[in-house]
């Protein structure tokens, strides 16, 4: 052989095996962090040996003999799985992104900082009840084992960002909490922006796109507002950029629940279901769980960061929520002094607190900041969501300071533990009623065949219900004075209608304390009511084809005025023609394989614009939508008037009707959808307009690695509208900065998990979440139940020692000293 040969054949040997070895070696140092479902792992700090069985989507079953030993089995489980979600979320809250990811989140640090989670927190901890201090110390103990066992072979995000996590402590499953609250914290969005509002457009012409106001907000427009200083929406700016960031997207934060009696029951036992609605994102948020002990038997979903079942069922009740969409939050406006260091009260100057504190990012900055508090809360309108770019004073801004319930102490913690051990109605509701933030729709079935629903919050009692609005500071007839008493909320137990279901939908008519404006469209719970009401009896396979409807009676609603307006119109175009054809023959089924969906929505998107934006301009516009219970709501009263002022074109000073608006709208959809999918109308189908993305934390830096750690796109029917909630955004302020740019109808929110359970089958619910058990990108459970999820099917989780010792299942040992 030719010596040149043999170099040759030599090299790409030798290269072959570099290859291979080297693809060995950096393959396995990608899934070195992928949990091990079965062998023996000795844990100092337990009491007694703790079984924990896999079935094969890797949902565990905790066997163990203390509670403190399930809240530690707990919280290795949560930190093997998703250390890298719950990591993101505690620093958030703390306001610590920036020491991981430079000046590019400033703002979000400034404003977690501000707000004072991480104050709250430790406020918390200290107040709160041992019993379930006790739990979350043994779950940080179990994180922490968690933390030592992996170090440096945490999961890939770890060593793309170049650091470790620290050490876990209760005061973070506090903090996991409260963000919890602050996703679902909706109502001051609208404070700010409808203030502004007034002061661009007057009272008058803001009154007829305020949702609900001559119901909820009986009272004038506040005169104080025509004399504030023009205000600004940074912090609300700040806070829609964070949520972007960290994946809270979508706005429709509600869910649905309901449950029928033994009456309305096929198999003649209560049957109760859940599909809380939060934004999409990978892995999704919850994490299931079967929990077993002497003292604690309970199963369904788990938060990450937080010990106990959110959602779920125990040997004697079943128990599962949606938003409420409380008020919350007030704001401000402050008078300061021009030391900036008092703020005037009853016609005295008060101190303000000022703190001063450093954010430390990853560049080497040190960036100082002073916090300032009247005895409301902080002051926040110094937040601006690029000031890193900015760098303004904050004497650019008037002062607005804010109160939000998350402040206050409350033990959700305590709450939660005594729901997941209550035997009857009584315990339950004791419990439900020491739940404060955020507002929850508890809606409750027992084993004794007993159905019931508590209003789980706490309402501040403000001196009026014009709430929708900044308030004047000077003086203190604002503040809040105490908060409603428990034995004044609403609650229900076995009604007469034999079920009860809740969709975020208004909770109970002319109740004298101000609960919020921002109550969901009817249009969920219309359906619901609907389909409850349809036969006199329901099984648990009907409920899962309610949780996969997707026919909207807002859309219903709507549709006749659009054919109204063309009926006595020439129609010479033929898409045109053909699209109010299909609009004259739509069952109004969100499917997306059908043609009039797009249409529709299309449509109603233009509707938007045409009626509003002229007067507000973009950035009012993207702060009205962005809400988008809002609008829609608005839209609906807003057609029954053929001649509102809202219809004219204020640019071109040119008078317009409903019926005008209506056509320019369609005109200007068929005009989109040609440029977007072609001009045959055939090819305008639902689902190739609105897909699904569950997005990765480092979604976006590049596309190679998005098709790796995004799961999807898939196209998905529904929209906010029905039972099935796919939410997309109508706003688009924010997504001018390349970072948060999406899609028009991408869905980024809906069912983040789906719950059915029958109290005639005691052992067994049914479940299913988005994505995975896992958040490990390398992990054959990161992405395992999204084929299932998105076809409407589910987990058939069975709870006897029969099936979850099966030698199916894989099974791991944590053993003491």
């Amino acid at each position: 052989m030719r010596t040149w040969l043999k170099v040759t054949i030599g090299i790409i040997v030798s290269l072959i095996i570099i290859f291979v070895i080297g693809g060995y070696i950096f393959y396995n140092s990608l899934t070195e962090s992928l949990p091990v479902y079965e062998g023996e792992l000795n844990a100092l700090t337990l009491k007694s040996e703790v079984k924990i069985y896999f079935d094969s989507l890797a949902v565990p079953y905790i066997i163990a003999e203390s509670d403190e030993d399930v809240s530690f089995a707990l919280g290795y489980l949560h930190a093997r799985e998703r250390m890298f979600s719950m990591d993101m979320i505690r620093r958030a809250g703390e306001g610590r992104l920036s020491e991981i990811f430079g000046v590019e989140t400033l703002p979000f640090d400034k404003m977690f900082r501000t707000v004072g989670l991480r104050k709250t927190a430790e406020m918390i901890k200290s107040k709160m009840n041992p019993e379930g201090l006790k739990l979350l110390e043994a779950y940080s103990r179990g994180v922490n084992f968690y933390i030592e066992e992996k170090t440096n072979e945490y999961p890939v995000e770890f060593d793309v960002l170049g650091y470790q996590p620290e050490e876990w402590k209760p005061e973070h499953s506090i903090i996991v909490i409260r963000m919890m609250a602050w996703e679902l914290n909706l109502g001051w969005w609208t404070d700010l922006s409808f203030t502004e509002l007034v002061q661009k457009l007057g009272e008058e012409k803001v009154k007829e796109i305020l949702p609900d106001y001559p119901e909820n907000a009986p009272t004038v427009i506040p005169a104080d507002i025509k004399k504030f200083t023009q205000i600004n929406n940074n912090f609300i700016e700040t806070d829609k950029a964070f949520r972007k960031f960290i994946g809270m997207t979508g706005t429709h934060l509600g869910s649905n629940n309901w449950v029928v009696n033994s009456q309305m029951s096929t198999s003649g036992k209560p049957i109760i279901a859940n599909d809380p609605h939060l934004a999409y994102r990978a892995p999704g948020i919850w994490y299931a769980a079967i929990i077993k002990s002497p003292q604690w038997n309970a199963a369904g979903i788990t938060l990450p960061g937080v010990p106990g079942i959110v959602i779920g069922k125990n040997d004697n009740i079943s128990w599962t929520l949606t938003n409420i969409m409380t008020d919350e939050t007030d704001f401000y406006f402050e008078t300061l002094d021009s030391s900036r260091t008092k703020y005037l009260l009853d016609g005295n100057w008060k101190d303000l607190i000022i703190v001063e504190d450093t954010i430390y990012t990853k560049d080497g900055i040190k960036e100082p900041i002073e916090i300032k508090y009247t005895h409301r809360g902080p002051i926040v309108s110094n937040i601006h969501p690029y000031n890193f770019v900015f760098n303004e004073d904050e004497s650019t801004y008037p002062p607005i300071s804010m109160r939000w319930l998350g402040n206050e102490f409350s033990d959700e913690m305590d709450a939660f533990l005594k729901i997941n051990k209550a035997k009857n109605w009584s315990e339950f509701k004791s419990a439900a009623e020491k739940f404060n933030i955020p507002g929850q729709n508890f809606v409750y079935a027992d084993f004794e065949g007993n159905i019931g629903y508590v209003f789980g919050g706490t309402l501040p009692i403000r001196p009026n219900n014009a709430t929708t609005f900044l308030f004047e500071g000077s003086d203190s007839k604002n503040d809040w004075k105490g908060f409603v008493p428990r034995n004044e909320l609403p609650f229900l137990f076995n009604p007469p209608a034999n079920y009860i279901a809740s969709a975020n939908n208004k909770v109970i008519k002319d109740f004298k304390y101000h609960i919020t404006n921002l109550w969901e469209p009817s249009s969920r719970i219309e359906r619901i009511t609907e389909l409850l009401q349809s036969k006199s009896k329901h099984s648990a396979e009907d409920y899962m084809k309610y949780q996969e409807d997707f026919y909207s009676p807002y859309a219903k609603s709507i549709v006749p005025y659009i054919l109204f307006a063309f009926q006595d119109a020439e129609v010479k175009d033929k898409n045109l023609e053909k699209s109010l054809q299909l609009l004259r023959e739509w069952n109004f089924e969100m499917d997306k394989y059908l043609h009039a969906p797009a249409i529709f929505l299309t449509f109603f998107d233009k509707l938007m614009k045409n009626i509003y934006l002229d007067e507000m301009g973009e950035d009012l516009f993207n702060q009205y939508v962005f809400l988008a219970n809002v609008p829609y709501r608005n839209i609906t009263d807003l057609l029954q008037n053929p001649f509102s002022d809202w219809y004219n074109d204020v640019k071109k000073n040119e008078r317009k009707t409903r019926d005008d608006v209506i056509r320019e709208s369609m005109n200007d959809a068929l005009d989109e959808l040609e440029n977007k999918l072609g001009k045959d109308v055939k090819d305008w189908q639902w689902g190739k307009l609105h897909t699904v993305t569950f997005k990765h934390a480092f979604s976006g830096a590049s596309g190679l690695l998005d098709a790796v750690i995004n799961i999807g796109p898939h196209e998905i029917s529904g929209d906010g509208t029905t039972i099935f909630n796919t939410e997309y955004a109508f706003s688009e302020s924010i997504e001018k900065y390349p970072l948060f740019r999406h899609d028009p109808f991408d869905c980024e929110l809906g069912p983040s998990m789906r719950f059915i359970y029958d109290f005639a089958k005691p052992d067994e619910f049914y479940l299913i979440l988005t994505t995975g058990q896992s958040g490990n990108i390398f992990s054959d459970h990161y992405k395992d139940q999204t084929e299932l999820f998105l076809n409407g099917k589910y987990m058939k989780i069975r709870t006897d020692t029969e099936s979850i010792e099966t030698p199916k299942n894989k099974l791991l040992r944590l053993l003491p000293k």
